[in-house]
């Protein structure tokens, strides 16, 4: 991966060239960004031209550094990512299993995340996280010595999805590293980093990009324009998401969530119990999928409600987020907007995904009818 792989962004990538110059590389940087932002392909792309031969604004993309970090399989480049937790006897064999797995989906999709992870990955029915035997592998890449010669780079994708024992395990060794030992960590969700860990980071800020910038880059891939310039309109700066909806086609998530919404405002509870049993069998990173699409809109209501532009949709979406604001209005579209995240925070904690639900439609009802 390199700088010029990704599209616009220009002005970050100076940032980052610049501080590499200047000497003033920091060992712990904390790369965040949206899901379906650059954020794992700037942070990749910054580790090949701290690690090329031959570099000059960019990586050259040739040397055998940047051949073996295009493939990940340099030695002095340690990946660190959610997958099923195991016991120190079996770690060894978890992680055999799921690093050519997940070196084949950052192939494929760079600006994946987790969902397209988890399918890739085999595991839709598990939830992943970054265990305890995660954070002792750190300790022992950070123990051992660089192959090369150079920087050592310990890349941790997801650092959100640490549980609690394994993020405080690596505390010190972000702040006292080996010398040449550089913490890339690219997250999604930094607000659920430790604040001990987030402290002891560099943050770098990596934006969405433009609709141009987007179009321009999906035509470059051979999509028709018209398509690049529709699925650029609906990705709100998100790359991965116009990728996915210039091969598949326009996400009708929303229609779903109407009918949900129908169903609790109609308090028609056999209809919610068969959601919430069809929710439980979807896996969970298609659960969090669902919440978080959920989350974001009534957040673009909520904006709707307070007479602002929220980001583009498509006609039908835009025309029900304005209906569905119009109807509830800012306060209860909060208690709602609320009530999602709690359900999502208990999902993450791993509770029933069935009764979580539920307990969510029961709560929805109380807003709704309230």
């Amino acid at each position: 991966m390199q700088f010029s792989d990704i599209p616009g962004l220009e002005e970050l990538k100076k940032q980052l060239v610049s501080a590499h110059k200047r000497g003033k590389v920091a060992h712990a940087q904390l790369f965040a960004g949206r899901p379906g932002t650059a954020v794992l392909p700037m942070a990749l792309a910054y580790a090949s031209y701290l690690m090329c031969e031959n570099k000059n604004e960019d990586s050259c993309g040739s040397c055998p550094n940047c051949v073996r970090i295009k493939k990940l399989v340099h030695p002095d480049i340690h990946l660190h990512f959610p997958k099923i937790s195991a016991a120190e006897s079996k770690y060894d064999k978890v992680l055999a299993e799921a690093l050519p797995r997940f070196r084949e989906f950052v192939a494929e999709s760079p600006f994946g995340d987790l969902e397209q992870w988890t399918r890739k990955y085999g595991q839709e029915n598990k939830n992943l996280l970054i265990s305890r035997e995660d954070s002792r592998q750190m300790l022992k890449n950070v123990s051992m010595g660089s192959v090369e010669g150079g920087y050592k780079i310990l890349l941790i994708w997801m650092p959100e999805l640490m549980n609690p024992s394994s993020a405080n395990a690596i505390l010190k060794i972000l702040e006292e590293p080996p010398e040449k030992t550089l913490y890339l960590l690219v997250s999604y969700n930094y607000d659920n980093l430790l604040a001990t860990i987030t402290s002891r980071t560099q943050f770098v800020n990596v934006p969405p990009n433009s609709l141009e910038e987007i179009k321009s880059y999906l035509i470059e891939k051979g999509v028709e324009n018209t398509k690049a310039d529709h699925a650029a309109k609906l990705s709100e700066g998100k790359l991965g998401q116009a990728l996915q909806i210039a091969e598949i086609g326009e996400s009708h998530e929303y229609e779903d969530f109407q009918k949900w919404m129908l169903e609790c405002w109609n308090r028609n509870l056999s209809a919610l119990v068969h959601r919430s049993e069809e929710f439980s069998k979807s896996g969970k990173a298609p659960q969090k999928t669902t919440l978080n699409f959920s989350i974001s809109l009534i957040r673009n209501a909520i904006v709707s409600a307070s007479g602002q532009t929220p980001p583009a949709q498509s006609e039908t979406e835009s025309a029900f987020i304005e209906k569905y604001a119009d109807k509830l209005g800012i306060s209860k579209l909060e208690n709602v907007y609320t009530l999602l995240n709690e359900a999502f925070i208990h999902l993450e904690r791993n509770s029933n995904p069935r009764i979580t639900h539920l307990n969510l439609s029961l709560d929805i009802i109380r807003v709704l009818n309230g």
